[in-house]
């Protein structure tokens, strides 16, 4: 743990300090930030981070190794008045800390400490601020060497998908019968060929089925694919190691060149909103300004509206993408929740409108990296018109 960066960061937002707590592992986000491992705590403990200053272990007596893996000064206490006591002499009226929580649950991924905690916290006088943006420093802004794993995941990406397709043509010229669930066996066996990790298996859709974003297919009920056939693809994998980061992509594509004059109109409203998402990003970052993830989404919305298709709205804009394929930081969202983080540099996240009316379903998705200069980087194939299969 970098505590020197932590202060800093603690410093730049006008902040006293950043409080971790846990009891029985109810908090993922201490047990993962503060390295518990097996460690397992059956009292309430605290660590603080102070703006300045060495940190501080708030343990029961019971307890008093559990965080010797910490840097920090050890405070001991005997029961609740003995804890109160000890949190008293830290949290100060006035203070304002860092925790694990979002005003109003607007952000789930951070809203690990409960109600009556917070409330708890409240009563010394402190004002409770969330650490939503502070946390996407540790764990969401990349390293060059993730950068290079979400590359290389790509490269595989697209070659399943590329064989997919042959596979898909190969059969249909044979006149061989050809469904959904036949094609995910074929997925997953050129998946289990690849060095590459996934914590699902591809999302896609055939015709109808496509209008369904979360649509998996089964052995029975699957749609034929044949001539003419519409899809939709959602994949996403990483590379099998520490540290490697997700390529999460969806296509639409097309069996054979006779493509419907509807599926091109939903396809070219798709695409141009997600440039669109794009380019604002862009000019913000150009101009030095702050970008938000639910203002991405509240803009594709409105020009949704504005087109007269926003009822086939079916889910956010885009997601956070890390080691986890839905990363712990900020989301383009403002439809499922109100995502007030910040886009910050280093940070990666798809960018995935779609629409889904009862006949075609689009859903168009690349991943945006913001580099340390400020610039929007695609690290593989746009897609800019529906594919040929």
């Amino acid at each position: 743990m970098d505590i020197a960066k932590i202060q800093i960061l603690l410093q730049e937002a006008e902040l006293d300090g950043w409080l971790f707590t846990d009891f029985q592992g109810h908090d993922f986000i201490t047990k993962e930030f503060l390295e518990l491992g097996n460690r397992f705590c059956t009292r309430r403990m605290f660590y603080l981070i102070p703006t300045q200053g060495e940190p501080v272990k708030v343990l029961s007596a019971i307890e008093p190794h559990l965080l010797d893996h910490l840097l920090g000064e050890k405070m001991l206490y005997h029961g609740i008045e003995g804890q109160k006591k000890v949190l008293s002499e830290l949290l100060k009226p006035g203070m304002k800390i860092a925790c694990q929580y979002s005003p109003g649950g607007n952000v789930p991924t951070i809203s690990s400490m409960d109600a009556g905690l917070i409330e708890y916290l409240r009563t010394y006088g402190i004002e409770p601020v969330t650490s939503a943006d502070l946390m996407q420093h540790f764990g969401a802004v990349l390293t060059e060497h993730q950068i290079e794993t979400h590359r290389q995941a790509g490269v595989i990406i697209h070659k399943i998908l590329t064989d997919t397709f042959s596979w898909i043509r190969e059969k249909i010229d044979e006149g061989t019968y050809i469904d959904e669930y036949a094609m995910l066996q074929k997925m997953q066996e050129l998946i289990r060929q690849e060095n590459i990790y996934m914590d699902s298996p591809p999302f896609f859709g055939v015709d109808e089925h496509a209008c369904d974003p979360g649509y998996e297919p089964k052995e029975n009920g699957s749609k034929q694919i044949r001539e003419g056939s519409r899809l939709i693809i959602d994949i996403a994998g990483r590379l099998p190691e520490e540290d490697a980061v997700y390529y999460d992509v969806s296509w639409c594509m097309n069996v054979g060149e006779k493509i419907e004059p509807e599926y091109k109109k939903w396809f070219q409203i798709v695409y141009d909103a997600r440039e669109d998402a794009r380019q604002f990003i862009q000019a913000r970052l150009d101009e030095g300004e702050t970008v938000r993830g639910y203002e991405v989404d509240r803009r594709l919305k409105e020009r949704f509206e504005q087109l007269g298709c926003a009822q086939y709205l079916m889910h956010r804009t885009g997601h956070n993408i890390g080691h986890r394929c839905h990363g712990i930081g900020a989301n383009l969202d403002d439809y499922e929740t109100h995502d007030d983080r910040c886009l910050l540099p280093g940070t990666m996240f798809s960018i995935e409108p779609g629409l889904y009316t009862d006949k075609y379903g689009v859903r168009l998705e690349y991943d945006v990296h913001i580099t340390s200069e400020g610039e929007t980087k695609v690290y593989g194939p746009v897609q800019d018109e529906i594919l040929v299969i």
